[in-house]
């Protein structure tokens, strides 16, 4: 971050919600190389969606731009968004992220296109190709869309659906972040059904808040939903033949009225169990609500 570059005023709010990486003591250490003030947020961990909101909501700054703690800026890639949002006046950019590849560009004239909040809902149900890390949005943006939902450990689905649920974006076809390079298949497996389990109830927390949207996009959610539980219950539970391919058959044709239970089936193909998440996926702040609903009922 402290070689990022532009010329933009920036200040710095690091959320260390319990990591065991010593991260604390290396921004603590190193905060002094950074061109802007610095805010540290240290406490256990509720999840990164919950800290995304926290440090927004004392943000003094008009724009945020949202970065993961294992990613990497991607060189000027901030101004060059604030350029793009100040000359379309949208207040929602986001570009491509790349496994730690390193982008140094001069380029003065920026590869961008302006998404209606149809198109950027389309690109977002059918999949999520970014996340939090390629986002540059408006304070006010961001909190008059609902911000994340701190019941997912991932902000991005969601995030990504509402900001477009919200109004338009810009598309910036550069990369504006870096991740690191992606561990084995079998380090990632354990993560697999928790994820997944997410993106489709992403898709119906969609659903839920968006009831008067145009129903081509609800009927899209719902079909995405189907085929993604179809395709995930053949991959990790080995069945080629079942419910799921059924449902998912019929939705080609068929749009019930209760599409949302439908929708809350298909969450069985992660859980093995019913539609609610076991308590290990579930993040510090689930764990605190529900703590203190069963201390209040008892």
């Amino acid at each position: 971050m402290s070689k990022e570059g532009g010329s933009h005023k920036r200040e710095y709010i690091f959320v260390d919600d319990g990591s065991n990486d010593n991260s604390f003591l290396i921004i603590k250490s190193l905060k002094s190389k950074l061109p802007g003030e610095v805010k540290i947020i240290k406490r256990r961990n509720m999840g990164a969606s919950y800290s995304t909101n926290e440090a927004i909501y004392i943000a003094k700054g008009y724009w945020i731009r949202l970065l993961d703690g294992d990613d990497k800026i991607s060189y000027q890639s901030t101004s060059k968004m604030l350029l793009i949002a100040r000359q379309t006046k949208v207040e929602f950019i986001y570009g491509l992220i790349h496994e730690d590849k390193v982008t140094k560009s001069n380029k003065k004239i920026y590869n961008y296109r302006i998404q209606t909040k149809k198109e950027g809902l389309k690109k977002f149900i059918k999949n999520c190709p970014a996340n939090s890390s390629c986002v540059l949005v408006s304070v006010k943006r961001f909190l008059d869309s609902g911000g994340c939902d701190e019941n997912f450990v991932s902000p991005d689905q969601v995030l990504f659906l509402r900001l477009f649920a919200s109004g338009r974006g810009v598309f910036v076809k550069e990369i504006v972040a870096r991740m690191p390079i992606q561990g084995s298949s079998v380090s990632l497996s354990s993560q697999i059904r928790r994820s997944r389990y997410e993106s489709i109830l992403a898709l119906i927390r969609f659903c839920e808040e968006n009831k008067g949207i145009d129903k081509e996009l609800i009927k899209m959610a719902f079909k995405r939903s189907l085929s993604r539980a179809n395709t995930y219950n053949k991959f990790l539970n080995k069945q080629a033949f079942s419910i799921y391919l059924i449902l998912y058959l019929v939705s080609k044709f068929y749009f019930p009225s209760n599409y949302l239970v439908w929708m809350y089936r298909c969450l069985k193909v992660f859980t093995k169990m019913d539609i609610n998440k076991p308590r290990n996926w579930l993040t510090g702040f689930e764990k605190k609500i529900t703590s203190k609903k069963q201390v209040n009922q008892y």
